[in-house]
């Protein structure tokens, strides 16, 4: 296979400045050219305009080397998105023993809980944080600075939110990491007024809650909108906007988001099916077959 130039005067333009000179080939991996998670989108999107053509997702996420883009863009390549994830084949690792007895949740006095909200044991609540009515909050729990959860979120155990996190409605598992800025809302059609012209009440709103899965990270500033559904360990990278649903272990990028790869139960971006830094391993499978016997 031989390169197209157009294609290769393109990542040429988009390389990190810094990047060590390379001799671009079909072999060339985009890791080893410096392409991040957003460059790989910037790739796409010139990819697209240049070509007129669209590169799905599942496709993207797929593509390691610049032989596989070369393939998306070739005249005779016919891409049939398919919905697709990771599972694990792999026992998860067994975790740290839990203390015979977790200490009482420690809230901080300039934090607020309101009526009915639940903070379970080991848990802590830091300055400024506000909890509305009737939030639930499992064990080993950390909420930074700012943190606010409204009204019908519910958070699993073992859970981090950082600093001025919103969230307004949702449903947190276990194990997730919320990053500082990250804001999550749960109705689609948010008006200050009804159509009489009064100002909405709680019972005006219309919750489509969120459900972030087990283990999952949302970074810094990201933003899921309402109803969606984020899989277990996926990745959401920094200042992302989420529209729709993120499979298991995804790792995905951009505004609108953009799946743009696949991440590890440990976090480590995966080049194939195994895991270049803890050896977990990995079976990709289409949406529609059973998950009998797999680990996410």
């Amino acid at each position: 296979m031989t390169l197209p130039a157009r294609l290769t005067a393109i990542v040429a333009a988009l390389r990190p400045p810094t990047a060590l000179p390379m001799t671009l080939t079909p072999k060339s991996s985009l890791d080893e050219l410096g392409l991040d998670s957003l460059d790989r989108i910037r790739l796409a999107a010139a990819f697209e305009a240049a070509y007129g053509i669209t590169i799905p997702d599942t496709a993207l996420a797929d593509a390691h080397r610049l032989g596989d883009l070369a393939s998306l863009i070739a005249p005779d390549s016919t891409v049939t998105p398919a919905q697709v994830e990771l599972v694990g084949i792999d026992e998860l690792p067994v975790p740290r023993p839990a203390p015979e007895q977790l200490p009482e949740a420690f809230v901080h006095p300039t934090a607020d809980l309101g009526i009915g909200a639940e903070v379970g044991p080991g848990s802590r609540v830091w300055h400024q944080a506000q909890l509305a009515d009737g939030v639930r909050v499992g064990s080993s729990c950390v909420f930074g600075k700012g943190v606010y959860l409204g009204s019908g979120t519910r958070v699993g155990s073992q859970v981090k939110i950082q600093n001025a996190a919103q969230v307004f409605g949702a449903d947190i598992h276990d194990e997730v990491l919320l990053c500082p800025g990250v804001l999550i809302v749960e109705d689609p059609t948010p008006r200050a007024v009804t159509v009489s012209g009064v100002p909405q009440a709680a019972e005006d709103w219309t919750p489509s809650p969120v459900t972030v899965g087990r283990g999952a990270t949302i970074g810094a500033g990201a933003v899921l909108l309402p109803g969606i559904r984020i899989g277990a360990h996926a990745l959401v990278a920094a200042g992302s906007v989420v529209d729709r649903d993120v499979p298991s272990h995804a790792l995905v990028a951009g505004n609108p988001h953009r799946h743009v790869g696949w991440v590890c139960r440990c976090g480590w971006r995966l080049p194939g099916t195994t895991c270049t830094r803890c050896g977990a391993r990995y079976l990709r499978r289409t949406l529609d077959q059973p998950a009998t016997n797999y680990i996410v």
